[in-house]
């Protein structure tokens, strides 16, 4: 059976084999013995292997292996080597009898991690690290030198000692409680100590510990790594006091900070000073991205980005959108931060809201300023040209480069006296600024008509510092208002002809009855005549009759003419006599058409060319007339009202023919537009009638459509100025 056993071990394991009796003390090698030095390889006690194990582990040795009565036996010991070097032995013995007496069978392993540790010995030792082993008796076993250095002891002092051998036992039990747990569940232990090294310096300590295996899966050393982390511990102490120092500067700074995730935009946090720019709480603007802030799409963002670049700024001019979906321009400037152990870009939001107005008014008047077809220079209080744009080059004829300095005088014509510009200047003096008619003269010696404004520019003191000079020339303007005026005398003249016409009709309606009236007491008279049965008493009546219609007639004739005389002399005139006037004009030709005619006239006097006034009346009147000549209604009516509002005369006429058709109604004032047939209207009525109000009268004139429950219509409103 021992024979079988043996056999068995030496078969399937390399380990040293041996045969043991306690009782005779008798130790038999059954393999080559390689591990230790004794005298006879092949039989001999346990006295030469005793006297190589290192003093700690003798003790352990002894009652394993001499006293032990167990029927298994397990345990680890250490030797030093010839060249002093520390290796590791597992013991495992089994109790069999033979023959009524106990026998150890047992083998001897030397531990895989020695032979690992002597390949890493050289690299443990260059670590700063403290490394070390232990037994599973919190023994150790092996260390490299930063551990020796740290505790102050060479490794031969340190080796087969325990904590407490050398470390204060309160200390110690701390240590080795992690060391029972680490036994206990397998599972590593981390752990962080303060304690003082050989120069009485507190040092806190980071230890992490793990339990070694063998090849059987089974524990039999504790290997650990411990770290001072001292300078960590006050590298990070001033870490969270400049980081309390900053996270005050950041919520004191006035600026809008954003901490943003780069990789996908996300806002990590924000200062008051965001919070209160964007209008955001710090829970609402934590849970957005910078993408919802930024109007930009990505590639005008990464087109910004390449502006930056080319323009070498660390800067961003962005378009941002605050809660309230206000835009607001913002400049940023952002870069990389470490924030809470990852990078994150810094950035620093500046609103230049109205600096990007400014810089755009200012690129609008420059655009402005070059562009413009009138000329501007610009001068300094001596009157010296420090700048004009291309307009005035192409009004004078003279380049920048060869006014740049001069004085404007260049520029005079020699056509107004000196008390011209005596009085131009003394304007500029008291009130800052002239405007006006001037005749200048270009740089081919032609006189031309400018209309020239000079302002005075003042600095933030009211203190004046430029002259800035603009004109125009005006000379087709000058031939565009002789062919106006021309064209208007035209107009009036063909309006006067329209009323003329008008009139005629008139006459023909009034003086119908009236001549009806002569012809018949002419014709009645002389018929008695000639029958002789004329009466004496009877001829003052016919003579009456004959006498007041022509007198009538001689009335009418009268008001025509006066209607028609040239009298363009203003002057004051009565409201209430210039429409009773335009009654009167009208008045046969609107009896003949059925029309009734009333009015409510406030009076007032206004200022102006009453015959001007009269023939608007007319136009509105006629206008009204041909509008209900054409329609079939019972009590066709035109009703003129006068009232005055707040220094305001307003004048109504309107009829009930129903209403300007919608499509006509806003062409109704244009020259030559009308929808009578031709014989019956040149269309420039109430053109020239707009043109008397708003230029001769500085009033207004409008036409809208109304609606009431008895009837409908056209209303022309014209309000003048008192």
């Amino acid at each position: 059976m021992k024979s079988n056993f043996i056999r068995l071990l030496k078969e399937n394991s390399s380990n040293l084999i041996y045969e043991w009796n306690p009782k005779t003390k008798e130790l038999i090698w059954h393999t080559k013995n390689k591990f230790f030095s004794i005298n006879n390889p092949n039989s001999s006690n346990f006295e030469n292997l005793f006297a190589q194990i290192i003093l700690e582990d003798k003790k352990l040795f002894s009652f394993n292996k001499l006293e032990n009565k167990k029927d298994y036996i397990e345990f680890t010991f250490h030797i030093f080597d010839k060249n002093n070097k520390s290796k590791s032995f597992m013991d495992k013995s089994t109790k069999i009898i033979l023959n009524n007496e106990e026998v150890y069978i047992g083998s001897i392993e030397e531990l895989a991690f020695n032979k690992t540790q002597l390949k890493i010995n050289n690299i443990l030792n260059s670590i700063d690290d403290l490394i070390f082993y232990k037994n599973l008796n919190f023994e150790y076993i092996e260390c490299n030198d930063a551990f020796c250095k740290f505790v102050n002891l060479e490794k031969k002092e340190l080796l087969g000692k325990k904590d407490k051998d050398f470390i204060n036992k309160e200390l110690a039990h701390f240590i080795n409680s992690f060391d029972k747990e680490l036994l206990k569940t397998g599972k590593t232990q981390c752990y962080e100590f303060w304690i003082k090294n050989h120069k009485n310096q507190k040092r806190y300590i980071q230890t992490k510990k793990i339990l070694l295996l063998n090849e059987n899966n089974k524990p039999f050393a504790i290997f650990a790594i411990a770290r001072d982390l001292t300078d960590k511990i006050k590298n990070q102490k001033l870490l969270e006091d400049s980081k309390k120092s900053y996270i005050q500067l950041f919520e004191a700074n006035k600026v809008p900070v954003l901490f943003i995730d780069p990789k996908d935009g996300k806002i990590l946090d924000a200062n008051k000073a965001a919070l209160n720019f964007y209008g955001y709480s710090l829970e609402e603007i934590k849970k957005i991205f910078i993408s919802n802030i930024n109007t930009l799409s990505k590639e005008e963002i990464q087109y910004e980005m390449k502006l930056a670049k080319e323009e070498k700024r660390d800067s961003f001019l962005f378009r941002h959108k605050l809660k309230s979906n206000e835009i607001k321009d913002v400049e940023v400037f952002s870069g990389p931060l470490e924030y809470e152990n990852k990078k994150i870009l810094y950035s620093i939001i500046h609103d230049v809201t109205n600096k990007v107005k400014v810089q755009k008014a200012l690129r609008q008047a420059n655009t402005i300023y070059q562009n413009t077809k009138e000329g501007i220079f610009i001068t300094n209080l001596q009157g010296d040209i420090l700048s004009a744009n291309k307009a005035f080059t192409d009004i004078t004829g003279y380049t920048k480069e060869e006014i740049l300095g001069k004085n404007p005088k260049f520029l005079k014509s020699n056509k107004h006296p000196i008390s011209f510009y005596k009085e131009l200047w003394e304007e500029i003096n008291k009130n800052g600024y002239w405007e006006g008619e001037i005749i200048n003269k270009n740089k081919n010696g032609k006189c031309y008509p400018q209309w020239l404004t000079i302002n005075t520019v003042y600095d933030l003191d009211n203190e004046p510092i430029n002259y800035i000079a603009v004109f125009s020339d005006f000379t087709k303007l000058k031939e565009q208002e002789k062919l106006l005026r021309e064209k208007d005398h035209i107009m009036f003249q063909q309006s006067k002809m329209a009323s003329m016409g008008e009139m005629l009709r008139n006459i023909a309606h009034q003086w119908r009855q009236p001549l009806s009236v002569i012809s018949s007491s002419a014709s009645g008279l002389k018929l008695k005549h000639e029958l002789e049965i004329l009466h004496q008493e009877e001829i003052p009546e016919f003579c009456d009759g004959i006498l007041k219609s022509s007198k009538y007639l001689s009335d009418t004739i009268d008001d025509f003419t006066d209607f028609f005389k040239n009298q363009n002399q203003k002057a004051n005139f009565s409201i209430k006599d210039a429409i009773q006037r335009a009654i009167i004009l009208s008045s046969a030709s609107l009896k003949n058409n059925d029309i009734e005619l009333k009015t409510q006239i406030e009076e007032v006097s206004i200022y102006g060319v009453e015959n001007e006034f009269v023939q608007v009346l007319l136009n509105l009147i006629n206008n009204a007339k041909d509008a209900l000549k054409n329609i079939k209604i019972e009590n066709k009516t035109i009703t003129i009202k006068s009232l005055i509002e707040k220094n305001l005369l307003k004048i109504s006429i309107k009829d009930n023919a129903g209403g300007v058709p919608l499509k006509f109604i806003d062409k109704i004032f244009e020259p030559y537009f009308t929808t009578k047939d031709k014989l019956q209207g040149t269309g420039i009525g109430l053109y020239m009638s707009q043109e008397i109000i708003t230029n001769h009268l500085n009033g207004t004139i409008k036409v809208l459509n109304y609606k009431n429950k008895e009837q409908k219509g056209a209303e022309f409103i014209i309000e003048i100025p008192l």
